[in-house]
């Protein structure tokens, strides 16, 4: 994050959220814990569970910033402390006027006090029996959202593999109060609702200072959330980090931190590079050669391109001397395999 911090600006958004990778097939590996398999709901495997945080940018380019493993069995006391954990790294890295982004895993009481009384910007997406104080009652938020009036639509683009497709919905808000111990603090519910679909509800310390930009501003910030998803997905599927079996906790870890490095490097430090990898590498990566192909989500692309690309690389073709160079800057991580 420290190295990263200047590419953040302020009103960008950085998204929180939990995610989990199973060892199917390891069985002594340090801190195996019993997690949720988040791809097939109600299995439960040997794992561990994973925090994540990354930063979307106006301009919709994503950047990791924290990757951190975690086992009850291994020293974790709990989620909530692990995800104030990262909320206080985030805090302590970057001073800029940014947007915090939650999903629903993270309407808990513990949370929401530690995000609520810092004062900065939020989105926390609500469970609809989560209670709140409006027109100074306790209230829970499916009551609160059948009182809030929908006046303005909104369209959003929900992509596929190749193709978009707009979705309608209208939107509300209502100004409430959410306390902690004798003090009360004031916020908005934004309340969402697709035309064939159900209803989302979003408390949120905007920026934003009319009713209209609050509830553009939570829409289109919550919209990044998919992007979180699909960096989960990236990291299992383009560079199988379940199958990774290194035996002690650290080295995992470690390995973790490379990995988000370098997933840092693809999304951002190559950008520049992704058009002409994808149309100049004669690797056949495109396959209808259609313009749809060169948006959307295209890193599990460039995955495949640069992974074909330095197959045959080797670090002895490129270290010029063989001499142990102090202090040079480079990472000493402790991978023991």
């Amino acid at each position: 994050m420290d190295c990263v911090s200047d590419t953040i600006h302020e009103g960008d958004y950085i998204l929180f959220d939990g995610s989990d990778i199973q060892k199917k097939y390891a069985k002594t590996m340090e801190g195996l814990d019993f997690v949720k398999d988040g791809d097939e709901k109600n299995k439960v495997g040997l794992g561990y569970w994973l925090m994540n945080v990354v930063h979307i940018d106006k301009a919709n380019k994503m950047t990791p910033l924290y990757n951190k493993l975690y086992s009850f069995d291994h020293g974790a006391k709990s989620e909530n402390n692990e995800a104030i954990e990262a909320l206080k790294e985030v805090d302590n890295a970057i001073s800029k006027n940014v947007t915090c982004v939650f999903d629903r895993g993270f309407d808990r009481q513990i949370i929401k006090d530690y995000v609520v009384s810092q004062q900065n910007n939020f989105i926390i997406r609500l469970k609809k029996n989560t209670k709140l104080i409006y027109k100074g009652k306790e209230t829970t938020v499916s009551t609160i959202g059948k009182k809030i009036p929908f006046f303005m639509e909104l369209t959003a683009n929900k992509r596929g593999k190749n193709k978009s497709k707009k979705i309608n919905f209208e939107c509300g808000a209502v100004k409430v109060k959410y306390r902690i111990k004798q003090r009360e603090f004031e916020l908005w519910l934004v309340a969402t609702k697709r035309k064939s679909g159900g209803k989302c509800w979003l408390l949120t310390n905007s920026p934003k200072h009319t009713i209209t930009e609050v509830i553009s501003e939570a829409f289109q910030a919550y919209g990044f959330r998919w992007k979180i998803e699909e960096y989960h997905r990236h990291i299992k599927s383009s560079y199988d980090l379940e199958n990774i079996q290194i035996k002690k906790f650290d080295g995992l870890q470690c390995m973790l931190a490379i990995l988000t490095i370098a997933m840092g490097i693809l999304y951002n430090t190559l950008e520049s590079m992704h058009l002409r990898l994808l149309l100049d590498s004669k690797i056949k990566i495109l396959d209808k050669n259609k313009v749809s192909e060169l948006r959307n989500f295209i890193y599990y692309k460039i995955s495949t391109i640069i992974k074909i690309l330095l197959a045959n690389a080797y670090t002895k073709h490129i270290i010029q001397s063989k001499q142990t160079q102090v202090d040079v800057g480079q990472m000493r991580l402790n991978l023991d395999f």
